[in-house]
């Protein structure tokens, strides 16, 4: 009866919960145990298409589409306090930005600031793309977040972002007040090509004396653009989201040609010293190919003395940040606050 009357439904239905029992075997990998929902998600919800950036032009990427990402942006969006979309002067040019002000300020006081920088190896994402886990961000840290729109390759390749984020940077720190947020606890943070974007602009504000970074934030940053050979890139490269020919083209278009991929500011892995710079939060996962670099980032900055914390997801895979649907990104938003209360301690009011 439910059939003749519903026929699609039905069907649709039946063909989720036969692939929701298969997603317990797609589970079991050579590799370990993967999480059900991004088993499912790779396995039934992913495809891939070949986009174009510039349609005039002839470079296009092979990317791919995990509808689960729609799926998640049908969860509805935490609440904040505030939005308002701003601009920032920069290098020649005006860089729009969205700042978000947390459910719970902390009173009257200034609050911490992140600014942070969206994925999508350096062509794609959006500020309002990241809308969501920007939001997510902002409550969970009780901080203001400054989310930057810099310039994407292939029409704007390298140094175009790492200039963006910088200038972005400085300014937050010199108009903190305006923000109501507080200079002396500024982090900046991203994920993926943001990650990288965040270990750059730190080292950036280093060698160039400021602003003053508290802290730097990395979910399963893009350490190393150069072809390197990574185990995890050979296991994960391929059917488990980030494929090496997406990441290829990615660089492809970030890199201009006759460009050192081992320049610190591309390639913060082969910065000649770490040292001086501030405490690093490194999230990374079980399934993702950049998850050997960001370690080897990691151990570098421990060895340079620098403080890092580092959370690991073992049944994770690259971009889980970004899905809502999944708890372990709450879990990673906690470690996330926690990783800043201590970094701040010393900047408390």
């Amino acid at each position: 009866m439910i059939f003749k009357k519903y026929p699609k439904t039905t069907i649709v239905l039946i063909v989720l919960l036969v692939a929701a029992a298969y997603s317990y075997t797609w589970t079991r990998t050579p590799y370990g145990h993967l999480d059900y929902r991004a088993a499912l998600s790779l396995h039934v919800a992913t495809f891939n298409y070949n986009y174009k950036p510039d349609p005039k032009k002839e470079f296009s990427i092979p990317l791919p589409v995990d509808l689960i990402y729609s799926l998640s942006d049908l969860v509805p969006k935490e609440e904040v306090s505030d939005v308002k979309d701003i601009t920032i002067p920069g290098k020649d040019l005006i860089i729009p930005a969205r700042v978000y002000w947390p459910k719970e300020m902390s009173g009257p006081a200034p609050a911490p600031l992140i600014v942070y920088f969206h994925g999508g190896g350096f062509v794609v994402g959006s500020v309002a793309i990241f809308d969501h886990l920007t939001r997510s961000l902002a409550n969970a840290t009780h901080a203001i977040v400054v989310s930057v729109d810099y310039r994407l390759a292939p029409a704007y390749p390298y140094p175009a972002a790492v200039d963006d984020c910088y200038a972005a940077t400085k300014w937050v720190a010199e108009n903190a007040a305006s923000l109501r947020g507080d200079p002396a606890r500024l982090a900046v943070g991203g994920d993926s090509a943001g990650g990288n974007l965040s270990a750059v602009v730190s080292l950036k504000a280093r060698d160039a004396g400021g602003p003053a970074i508290a802290a730097q934030i990395m979910y399963y940053p893009a350490t190393d653009l150069t072809d390197a050979h990574y185990d995890s890139k050979d296991k994960f490269s391929d059917g488990f989201g980030l494929s090496s020919a997406s990441g290829a083209k990615f660089d492809e278009a970030y890199v201009p040609a006759g460009t050192d991929p081992k320049d610190p500011y591309v390639s913060p892995l082969y910065a000649p010293s770490l040292s001086g710079l501030p405490p690093a939060l490194i999230v990374t996962e079980g399934f993702d190919p950049l998850t050997d670099s960001a370690n080897a980032y990691a151990e570098r900055l421990k060895q340079s003395g620098v403080a890092v914390t580092r959370l690991h997801y073992p049944d994770m895979v690259h971009g889980f940040m970004s899905i809502a649907l999944y708890p372990q990104r709450r879990e990673a938003l906690i470690g996330t606050n926690k990783f800043l209360n201590e970094a701040f301690k010393s900047h408390a009011p």
